[in-house]
């Protein structure tokens, strides 16, 4: 399968998954109407839609039928986009997807409706937001109970609802704590271990939720379904295919953050979808900064830790910080980690038999590390 394939495919799901959400009923009821809209914004923008993709095709690799995994599927696309919404907000970033960031959004609106200030038009975004964000977390568990309209067990729907709030969202807010926790000062800054560890919380661990989803509705709908829901259904988790299916979700996961730290420097705006060198402006200690930093010395040290926290950055400031992030052979570095993650995620695959699927997720991995955006 080659990667234009690949690309077709993905737009097939990411539309199959964009109807789910866009034809359910759940945020009908939300008063007022302007958070009933920044409730849908985020959800109903689109994009890759790479985590759906991913329990779906995990789904289809261990024999099952994707169709039955469309709730699930849009679940966690929805779950995912309740997470962007508080992190642009923890960010104080004002662009998502070349569109303003829900707060921002919210913020414009009350502004000019109502002439207020700048100090209050802000935190009326923000608080709409943050009420925005809740309730699509509560919109993300709603639509994965609706499995069961899908055919999927109710044994298999309270695991997978249990492993979403205790296994998702401990692990992901843990690692956006620690995330913001090491862009404020310390004694000491985090290790490239300690960053590598807080993004397979971050971003693994709904990476994982993904892949075991899937490989779970898989074996649901199977006759060896049928048998563990006469005994414990619990021990579906032990399966060494749903093992190694989340190992590869989460190892990919890593390589996933690795490309997108390199892209914030390195990308175009436009393709990216937020200012470039955010993370630097915002002082966020990413493995490419620890690198740069820890491979530079004297004045070229110097200049680089002057553009650290700096709020506003011109494109020749810009320019600068990506010729001593390359001259420091950080960007190299990362690029190279990345591509070793991605490798060692493949291998995890070979418990996976072969198949249309397993191919997907071949290439699925693959984008994660030549995409552009």
């Amino acid at each position: 399968m080659n990667m234009d394939e690949f690309k077709r495919e993905l737009s097939l799901n990411a539309e199959k998954v964009t109807a789910v959400i866009k034809n359910d009923a759940f945020p009908d009821k939300i008063e007022p109407d302007f958070l009933k809209e920044a409730v849908r914004d985020y959800p109903l923008q689109g994009g890759k839609r790479i985590r759906s993709a991913l329990l779906s095709w995990s789904c289809g690799a261990l024999g099952g039928n994707p169709v039955s995994a469309r709730f699930a599927a849009a679940a966690v696309e929805i779950y995912h986009n309740w997470t962007l919404v508080h992190d642009d907000i923890i960010d104080d970033d004002p662009m998502r997807r070349n569109a303003p960031a829900t707060h921002a959004k919210l913020a414009e609106s009350l502004a000019g409706e109502s002439n207020a200030n700048t100090k209050t038009a802000k935190k009326f975004g923000r608080d709409f937001a943050i009420l925005a964000g809740d309730i699509q977390q509560g919109w993300a568990a709603a639509t994965l109970l609706k499995s069961m309209e899908a055919g999927i067990s109710k044994e298999a729907v309270l695991l997978l609802s249990k492993l979403l709030h205790s296994e998702v969202t401990v692990p992901l807010i843990s690692g956006e704590a620690l995330d913001v926790e090491f862009s404020h000062p310390r004694p000491t800054p985090p290790t490239s271990e300690e960053v590598e560890r807080m993004l397979s919380l971050k971003t693994g661990a709904l990476l994982r939720f993904c892949a075991i989803a899937g490989a779970v509705i898989a074996i649901d709908t199977s006759p060896q379904g049928e048998e563990l829901r006469k005994s414990n259904y619990d021990s579906i988790l032990s399966d060494a295919r749903v093992a190694a299916l989340a190992e590869f979700a989460g190892t990919a996961g890593t390589a996933f953050q690795l490309r997108d730290d390199w892209l914030g420097v390195f990308g175009d705006e436009k393709t990216v979808g937020k200012p470039i060198c955010s993370d630097i402006s915002e002082a966020k200690p990413t493995i490419l900064l620890l690198e740069t930093i820890s491979s530079l010395n004297g004045d070229e040290l110097k200049s680089f830790r002057s553009f650290v926290g700096r709020k506003s950055l011109s494109l020749s400031e810009i320019d600068e910080i990506r010729r001593l992030t390359e001259k420091s052979g950080a960007a190299d570095r990362v690029n190279k980690k990345a591509l070793t993650l991605l490798d060692d995620a493949k291998t995890r695959l070979n418990a996976i038999t072969a198949s249309r699927f397993k191919n997907l997720l071949h290439r699925w991995v693959d984008f994660l590390i030549d995409r552009k955006y």
